[in-house]
């Protein structure tokens, strides 16, 4: 079997870590990297220009997911972040995680329980533009809502048989890397979970492990791993169009003459005009309805006073009424 163990770092992210294992493996160490100053006693270094120059993180993920035409030779792969350092041979690791029955083995990831909260978490955490993880999030939630309930597991430690069946599932995860957040643990399980490819959940622990131990960090430059902190959107294609804009503008103005600009101020003169005019019949409308409505409250206070007059008046009438009747009956 044909073995080769491969890590990628570029924009230098992490600092390459030594690999003491590969003294006692017959496996080839291979790290890609667009460092030409990069040089290491375990590893072979193979330089490479990053896919997208803008976009170190995507342009690590083409070597990861979908690797190199240099690992075609090789029956086995094993893909580890540049911070992971291996505890166990790669002979040991391929025999033990790689089963006859299966195609690519990997680690359940350790501390989170569903995909969902990957998403939660790289938000919150900034890794990615908010509306790109929301968006992948609503999709998968109509068309995979099964994605989002498994269990994520962890792409740090890949082990993987060279196989047109593992080449196509990670053709369909990069597509999801592409398409949506470059945070390729949200998608991981996608391709795992609705293609047929055969693989298993070793149950190891993400940090350490007989087999390897992680994160082994040294000078990471942090903020590469970040989502950009100005807003995303094309700004360049909207400073584009205001270009496009202003030199229309200024061609329109340029044809316009003497005549037709003073056309368009007599028409704005009779707008203006007519605009006085309406708003002086309506000055005059609005004291008309003031002045009625003002007499109509005058008549309806004069009729309540009279309405009151006329009650008294009955009350009084009845009162006399009733005292001439008194008067005589006493006679």
């Amino acid at each position: 079997m044909k073995l080769c163990v491969y890590t990628v770092s570029l924009g230098g992210y992490d600092r390459l870590l030594e690999q003491p294992v590969a003294n006692a493996s017959e496996a080839d160490f291979i790290c890609f990297t667009d460092d030409p100053d990069l040089t290491s006693e375990t590893w072979e270094i193979v330089h490479v220009t990053p896919r997208f120059p803008q976009d170190l993180h995507r342009s690590s993920r083409v070597f990861k997911i979908l690797g190199d035409e240099r690992l075609a030779p090789y029956d086995v792969t094993i893909c580890v972040d540049a911070s992971v350092e291996l505890r166990a041979t790669p002979e040991r690791i391929a025999a033990d995680w790689l089963t006859p029955e299966v195609d690519l083995a990997l680690a359940p990831h350790s501390f989170r329980e569903k995909v969902i909260d990957e998403f939660d978490e790289v938000v919150r955490l900034k890794y990615d533009d908010p509306a790109r993880v929301y968006e992948q999030l609503n999709d998968y939630a109509l068309s995979y809502p099964e994605v989002l309930g498994a269990q994520p597991h962890w792409g740090g430690f890949l082990v993987r048989r060279n196989t047109p069946a593992v080449a196509d599932a990670m053709r369909l995860w990069f597509d999801q890397v592409l398409r949506y957040s470059r945070r390729d643990q949200l998608s991981l399980m996608m391709p795992l979970t609705v293609t047929g490819l055969r693989w298993r959940a070793v149950d190891v622990d993400n940090f350490e492990s007989e087999y390897h131990r992680w994160p082994v960090i040294g000078e990471r430059k942090v903020a590469l791993g970040k989502a950009r902190s100005q807003p995303y959107g094309p700004m360049l294609a909207e400073l584009r169009r205001n270009e496009r804009r202003i030199r229309e503008l200024e061609a329109e103005v340029a044809r316009l003459s003497a005549e037709p600009v003073q056309e368009l101020r007599e028409t704005i003169d009779h707008f203006s005009r007519e605009l006085a005019a309406s708003t002086e019949v309506n000055r005059q409308l609005e004291a008309r309805v003031m002045s009625v409505q003002r007499e109509v409250w005058e008549r309806d206070v004069m009729l309540r006073e009279a309405d009151s007059i006329a009650g008294s008046a009955k009350t009084l009438r009845r009162n006399v009424v009733r005292r001439i009747r008194s008067t005589l009956q006493r006679r």
